[in-house]
Formats: C-alpha cells, sequence, structure tokens
C-alpha cells in the first residue's frame, strides 16, 4: 500500500511542507490481519494575502501552521477498522473579531479563527458477514446521483463531510442492494481554504435509505428516502455568542425519489426523480410560512454509442429545491459551505449556475473519435434558465428569470509514434437577465500542445484567454488570460511556468465609510517543480509551487468555493514505501 499526501497551502500565499508515510505490516502472503498507516506532517507560513483579501477576512499574515494527521487502518476478511487523529497548533496567529467589530482595511485582527485544535477526526469500524456490512462512526455515503443526499469528499476544492453514525448494508451482487444510515454531520474542521478553524460540527441529523434491484444486468432500479433536521431549528437555541457562527437556524427537509438505469447495445438511459418537503416548526417572525411548501429535483441522461460516434442529452430540472443542509447563509462558517447534496453540473466546472433553488436546463453532446488517427472532437451545447432562490431564513423570493445558452467545440488530435498531441477548445456563452434587463457575454479559447523531444525530454504548452462582458458597468467587462510552459522528464523531473492576466475591478466600486475597497492585482506569477527519486529511494516526491496566484470560483462535483488571491510557496516531501 502506497502513501498519500495531503496538499494544502499554495493557494493562500505560504511555505508548506508535508511529509506522508505509509507502513504495511510485512507478514506472510495473506496475513489474518492487515495494518496500514500514514503519518503526514505540515508545517506552513502563510505571507503577505494582500489588501483585496485583508478586505474580506482581516490581516492574517505572518503566521505559521503546524499540522499533523495520523491516519490508521486494520482489519482482516471479518473487520475493518479505520482512525484519524488531526491536530493544528498556530505560532503568533492574530487575534480573532467578531463580525460586528470587524473594519476592513483593520490591522492585527481577523474573522478567521487560527486557534490550536486536536480531535478524532474520523473513527469508524466495519463488521463484514457475507452479504451484510456494518459500519459504526465515520462514513461517506451518496444516493443516486446526489440530489437527495451527497456526503463526500472532494479534493479540488477542500471539501470532505461524512455521516457519523451507523450504515447497514445488504447486497446479492448483481441482483439487490439496500443501504440504511443514520447519525449527524461530521465536516473536516480545519479549512483548508482558509485555514481557519472551524471549531464545531455541524451535527445536523440525517436518516436515509436507497434499496437497488439489478435486472439481468442490463436495468437497474432504485428507490430512496431521506430525512434532514437540522441541529438547530428554532434561533432561540442557540447561544448569543455562537449566532455568527451558527449562522442562525437551518431548515430541515424531507426527501424521497426513484431512479432507473438502463444499459443495452450500446445505450445508456438514466432518470431520476425526486420530490422534497422543507419544514420548519418556527419560522422567523414576520415572514411567511413558506417552509411546508413542496420542492422538486429531476435529472435525466441519455446516451448511445456506436464507434466513432457517441451522442449525449442530459436534462435537469429544480424548483424549491433545498440544496445544502443547514441554511445557515452561504454555509457553515465563513467559507466551508456543507453540502448535504449537490446540483448536477451541465457546464464546465467553472462555469457557476447561479441559483440552486428553481432551475432547469439541458445539454446536449456530440463526440467522435477516431482511433486509426488519434482525433477526437466534441461539440457541445447547454442552455438553463433559473429564477428565485432560498433565502438564509428559509423563505424563497421570485426575482425575474435569467436564461443562459452556451455552446462550446473541442478538438484534439494527436501525431502518431511522434508522441505529439494538440488540444484546442472553445465557446461563447450568453445570459439574459430579466431582473435587471441586462445581457452578459462571455467567449472562451484554449490550446495545448505536447511536444516530445530527444529521449525523455518533452514540453508542454497551454493557453486560455477569456472576455467577460456585462452590460451594467465597465467594471464588469475584463480579460483574463493564461499561459504556460511545461517541461518533463520520462515522468521523474517536471518544470512548469505559469503567467495569468486579470483586469477584473468587480467590487472595486464599493467602500467601507472612509476606507475604499482595494483592487486585486493583475498579474500573477508562478511556477511548479516536481522531482520524482529514482531507485532506491524510488518513493520520494518532491514538488515546490512558488509566486502569485489569482483566486476565484473554482467547482468539483457541483461545490463551489471562492479561492482568494495568494502569494507565497508551497513544498511538499513525500515519501511512499
Amino acid at each position: 500500500m502506497r502513501g498519500s499526501v495531503v496538499s494544502t497551502g499554495g493557494i493562500f500565499g505560504v511555505v508548506t511542507v508535508s511529509i506522508a508515510l505509509v507502513r504495511p505490516l510485512a507478514a506472510a502472503e495473506e496475513p489474518p490481519v492487515s495494518v496500514r498507516g500514514t503519518e503526514t506532517l505540515i508545517m506552513q507560513y502563510v505571507g503577505d494575502n494582500g489588501p483585496a483579501n485583508e478586505a474580506r477576512t482581516g490581516d492574517d499574515d505572518d503566521t505559521f501552521m503546524l499540522r499533523n494527521l495520523f491516519y490508521l487502518q486494520a482489519g482482516n476478511s471479518v473487520i475493518d477498522t479505520s482512525m484519524r487523529l488531526d491536530a493544528a497548533m498556530f505560532q503568533d496567529p492574530p487575534p480573532r473579531v467578531d463580525l460586528e467589530d470587524f473594519r476592513p482595511g483593520g490591522d492585527g485582527y481577523t474573522l478567521l479563527d487560527y486557534g490550536n485544535d486536536y480531535r478524532v477526526e474520523r473513527l469508524a469500524g466495519t463488521i463484514n458477514l457475507g452479504n451484510l456490512h456494518v459500519t459504526g462512526g465515520d462514513f461517506y455515503v451518496s444516493f443516486g446521483r446526489g440530489i437527495a443526499l451527497s456526503l463526500i469528499k472532494l479534493d479540488d476544492v477542500g471539501v470532505d463531510n461524512t455521516l457519523r453514525g451507523a450504515r447497514v448494508e445488504y447486497g446479492i451482487p448483481r441482483h439487490l442492494r439496500f443501504v440504511l444510515v443514520g447519525g449527524v454531520v461530521n465536516s473536516l474542521n480545519l479549512d483548508p481554504i482558509t485555514h481557519q478553524v472551524l471549531r464545531d460540527d455541524p451535527l445536523d441529523r440525517i436518516v436515509g435509505a436507497r434499496v437497488e434491484w439489478e435486472i439481468a444486468d442490463a436495468a437497474v432500479l432504485g428507490l430512496h428516502g431521506v430525512f434532514l433536521r437540522p441541529r438547530f431549528d428554532d434561533e432561540s437555541l442557540i447561544a448569543e455568542d455562537r449566532l455568527d457562527v451558527d449562522r442562525g437556524a437551518g431548515v430541515g427537509a424531507l426527501s424521497g425519489g426513484a431512479s432507473a438505469e438502463l444499459n443495452v447495445a450500446g445505450l445508456h438511459l438514466y432518470l431520476e426523480g425526486n420530490g422534497q418537503e422543507h419544514d420548519n416548526d418556527r419560522p422567523p417572525e414576520g415572514t411567511p410560512d413558506v417552509h411546508g411548501e413542496s420542492g422538486y429535483g429531476a435529472f435525466g441522461e441519455l446516451s448511445y454509442d456506436a464507434q466513432p460516434f457517441n451522442v449525449k442529452a442530459e436534462g435537469i430540472f429544480y424548483k424549491r429545491w433545498l440544496m445544502e443542509g443547514p441554511l445557515r447563509g452561504t454555509g457553515y462558517g465563513l467559507s466551508q459551505p456543507i453540502s448535504y447534496n449537490h446540483m448536477v453540473t451541465l457546464e464546465p466546472l467553472w462555469m457557476v449556475i447561479k441559483s440552486f433553488g428553481n432551475a432547469g436546463g439541458g445539454k446536449l453532446t456530440f463526440d467522435w473519435y477516431r482511433k486509426a488517427s488519434d482525433t477526437n472532437a466534441v461539440l457541445a451545447a447547454a442552455t438553463i434558465k433559473y429564477e428565485g432562490g432560498l433565502m438564509p431564513d428559509g423563505t424563497w423570493t421570485d426575482h425575474p428569470p435569467t436564461a443562459v445558452v452556451h455552446p462550446t467545440l473541442k478538438l484534439r488530435q494527436g501525431f502518431g509514434e511522434s508522441g505529439v498531441s494538440a488540444t484546442a477548445e472553445g465557446g461563447y456563452r450568453h445570459e439574459w437577465s430579466a431582473l435587471d434587463d441586462t445581457e452578459g457575454q462571455l467567449w472562451h479559447v484554449a490550446a495545448d500542445v505536447t511536444v516530445p523531444l530527444t529521449g525523455p525530454h518533452s514540453i508542454e504548452v497551454k493557453g486560455e484567454v477569456r472576455r467577460h462582458m456585462l452590460e451594467v458597468t465597465e467594471g464588469n467587462r475584463y480579460w483574463v488570460a493564461m499561459g504556460s510552459l511545461g517541461y518533463d522528464m520520462a515522468g521523474l523531473l517536471g518544470l512548469t511556468a505559469i503567467y495569468e492576466y486579470s483586469d477584473e475591478t468587480a467590487g472595486a466600486d464599493v467602500a467601507f465609510g472612509d476606507w475604499e475597497y482595494p483592487l486585486p492585482r493583475r498579474h500573477y506569477l508562478w511556477g511548479v517543480a516536481s522531482l520524482h527519486v529514482p531507485a532506491p529511494l524510488d518513493g520520494l516526491t518532491l514538488r515546490l509551487t512558488a509566486g502569485s496566484q489569482r483566486g476565484g470560483i473554482k467547482c468539483a462535483g457541483g461545490v463551489c468555493r471562492n479561492y482568494p488571491d495568494a502569494v507565497g510557496a508551497t513544498l511538499e516531501a513525500v515519501y511512499r514505501f
């Protein structure tokens, strides 16, 4: 068993060292008990994050952090156990202030929590009795496409949520599978984006069940139900000093749905429909009691593979659908959204659908691949319409609709045994908003070329340009451009230089009293160097990232987070054996 590394840092202007060790137990060919362990040490220095970030979260520059993660697994054919211990320690961190006392541009304080923290982050045990598997502790769970329930780990955006409780699974291979779960939500308590400590887990209660029936290797029918009750459904239950942390009372929901999947002679069909009843015993004073209204969510996918062609059609529909768990503003804490389910993404991940409450749309994709010439062409067009949304108090706002159309084209060409390959893609997005009678346009092009040199050497060149135009103010029209040059030597040594430009000034006209919101940087330059050490230390990998990096919204699996700009360096040392 090989090691793993937890990568933090780079996004926040840091110097980071992380070391991961994995030691398998030396024993007979089939040991009755196997033991695996991972030790990860992270030392981090938070550097200068720039005035734009400090306007949002305060002054957290020049902070040193030491983090240790110890992961242990042990088990045999009957029982599996796992444990993870987390420790986060900070030296001379800035003091934390409450939101009402925060003043942008202030010196020496922050909204983030840099207090030392030690905890058992993951603890679980599973008993395997033939077709029956019983788990107690922390586990991941997702039903269908995750519309009704999805507690998973998404490394790309630093999301790691589990259900802490019990899971019972009974399955007859290729026939029947039944899953019953119940417990409270447990989130990763050190935010890898802002590095703040989230001291309390959400502890929202979830009970769910799903059954799947497989028919003759061609069809799968599924049925599921999920009941979510927030930790606090009445604001009077929350201590006054916890209101800013818990973001007020949550909104519960009862969701249920069914799915059907068919695979026959190159034809793939997947359909899923869900209904949801919003539930809150005491709606906020002075607001309409709409919590009992119903919500709906549906997804469908139809594809046909007839080589060299593949065509796929997707469709989504959401109406008054509660997408996140405890609806506390934008999520639990200041920057850690806790997603208990997610919208199926129909566009490129960096394209954000602005409303998770009421939305509907579709996507059509044509994919042509010719193996003989290593040629691939993908033409896709997505459209979506969204309106209204769910407010922090659980009420709905029914603002006018916004519609989006976004066609894209991607081409790839390989050049046989030469190893040369080239990829080009582009698209155009047009958006109409009836809310303020505005239009927005975005076009984007990107290219990627890989060219082998003599022997094991090769280079890779990438470029991307985006033009954003929103017909409101000139400040909402801006360019984003990125280019990179990389060198690789047989996978052992890699060097990459990256430059990015952005003249985005969105938010620059916001002022706090006599203090004006600072502009972000325009030019970003950073580099990445990696070294895979050959035998006898072939388990050692070194990676250095240094420079300034542009922030922005990044998404994975339907979960989106806003990354800040970063200036600093990340050093990783990973040893696997």
